[in-house]
């Protein structure tokens, strides 16, 4: 008899529900009906249909294009609205009960926009699903904050990855430069010899070197240095400093030719762990070899 009893008590109170409903005080609803658009609450709102508190009365039957808005979501949020369409079904002293109307799939619109025929039920689901239940927003908040936590965690990795190889390019750009002036200044000091009266002499490749090795003092792994002086007359090679072999000649062969010669082994400051030298495959970038030489005409 229970049962007989409510069924009756659920046939004559109106109520067709075939969906759970849950409570939704996030969202609200717009329509338009003749005059500037105004939000209104949605009391509960299920797969198949949503209680909208308005003024409105509409008659049973009437057809109604709704636009469902989450409140506080940022324009950017691409689930932020979504526009359905309705058919009235009740209504109340506080507001009008209304089934949702959802085709199967985009396609059976025949491509037309949707915006003017409403979401399909596959679209409204997904809205639905990712709305907070029970009223508690905080599950959404929590959400984007989790979701904000893992990118940052992923991008995380990347952006200190970046700022190693800025510095560690930066570093043997200086280094390359740093090598390329302190050879050119050897040069210009090792063939300065006597060209003027009472002028000094011919700098020995000593000299020469402890010029070189001054100028890169400010570099890290000065242990790698090797600085070549060497001195050339057509096929005769004088070493001064270091050794030398493969120096340049002068094609006009009445001159002497001065060769300075460094090569430098570049360290990044900052080493990476991430490495395969048998693959050839760096983090960052590897130790690499400068080589830079200056050969000039000796004034004598």
């Amino acid at each position: 008899m229970k049962i007989i009893r409510r069924c009756l008590e659920w046939l004559s109170s109106g109520e067709r529900r075939t969906a759970e409903r849950q409570e939704v005080p996030h969202l609200v609803a717009h329509y338009w009906d003749g005059a500037a658009p105004e939000p209104h609450d949605i009391r509960d709102i299920s797969l198949t249909g949503l209680y909208l508190v308005t003024e409105q009365r509409w008659y049973p039957g009437t057809l109604v294009m709704i636009s469902l808005q989450k409140i506080g979501a940022p324009e950017t949020d691409p689930d932020r609205t979504i526009m359905v369409n309705a058919r009235v079904v009740r209504a109340d002293t506080d507001g009008v009960g209304l089934a949702l109307i959802l085709p199967e799939n985009h396609a059976s619109r025949g491509g037309k926009n949707l915006d003017t025929f409403g979401a399909d039920r596959k679209s409204f689901h997904q809205f639905l699903r990712r709305l907070p239940k029970n009223g508690d927003q905080s599950d959404e908040r929590k959400s984007s904050q989790g979701q904000a936590l893992i990118e940052y965690i992923l991008v995380l990795p990347l952006i200190f990855l970046l700022i190693v190889n800025v510095v560690n390019f930066g570093g043997f750009f200086f280094a390359w430069i740093t090598v390329a002036n302190a050879a050119r200044a050897g040069a210009d000091y090792a063939v300065m010899a006597g060209a003027s009266v009472g002028a000094p002499g011919q700098p020995s490749g000593s000299q020469v070197s402890a010029l070189i090795t001054q100028d890169l003092s400010s570099l890290p792994n000065r242990a790698s240095l090797a600085v070549n002086v060497c001195q050339r007359y057509i096929s005769t090679v004088t070493t001064l400093s270091g050794t030398c072999s493969g120096t340049l000649g002068d094609p006009e062969t009445s001159y002497t030719l001065m060769s300075i010669d460094v090569t430098y082994t570049y360290a990044p400051f900052i080493p990476a762990g991430f490495k395969f030298p048998n693959l050839n495959v760096y983090a960052t970038i590897p130790p690499t070899t400068i080589h830079r030489q200056a050969v000039m005409r000796l004034i004598q």
